[in-house]
């Protein structure tokens, strides 16, 4: 009768092992999978930032009718970084937004004052036409990039939900 008992015991503390180590298993395993979402959600935060500022920098550039060399290279780092890891609707809405800035720009140098040396510029017809397109176009440029900020923030809260 002991002897029974004492195996009851034992396969009973056995099986209290096993069941308190299985559930830290999936504890750790909970953990784990909440860090590593967590750490894609400041990953992705931290791109969209990037990609928000690398937008509002083409915008200045053109502007200013500076080069645009200090951020191509940073530009296609990032969209190799975004087709990866951003969603589908904010890789579409950042391409209908790059398309627009780049028209945008386009227009906007074409009807910039050309330098004519001596710190002088000239405005021809021309230059007028494309100035009013370009000012014409910059709401709806304003308006994809609104929208992609939009989409960016839904993503990323999507991740507080899961």
């Amino acid at each position: 009768m002991e002897l029974s008992q004492a195996i009851i015991s034992g396969v009973f503390g056995i099986g209290v092992a096993i069941v308190t180590w299985l559930l830290a298993g999936l504890r750790e395993l909970g953990v784990s999978k909440r860090e590593a979402r967590k750490q894609k959600q400041e990953k992705l935060e931290s791109l969209y930032a990037k990609t928000i500022s690398q937008l509002e920098m083409l915008i200045r550039l053109t502007e200013s009718r500076d080069s645009y060399d200090q951020v191509k290279r940073e530009l296609s780092d990032n969209n190799g970084m975004l087709r990866l890891l951003a969603s589908a609707e904010v890789n579409k809405q950042l391409e209908k937004a790059s398309v627009l800035i780049y028209h945008w720009s386009t227009l906007y140098r074409k009807g910039a004052p050309k330098k004519t040396g001596g710190g002088m510029a000239m405005i021809t017809s021309e230059d007028s036409k494309y100035r009013q397109e370009a000012k014409d176009l910059y709401p709806e440029v304003n308006k994809a990039i609104v929208e992609l900020i939009d989409l960016m923030k839904m993503h990323i809260a999507e991740f507080d939900k899961a």
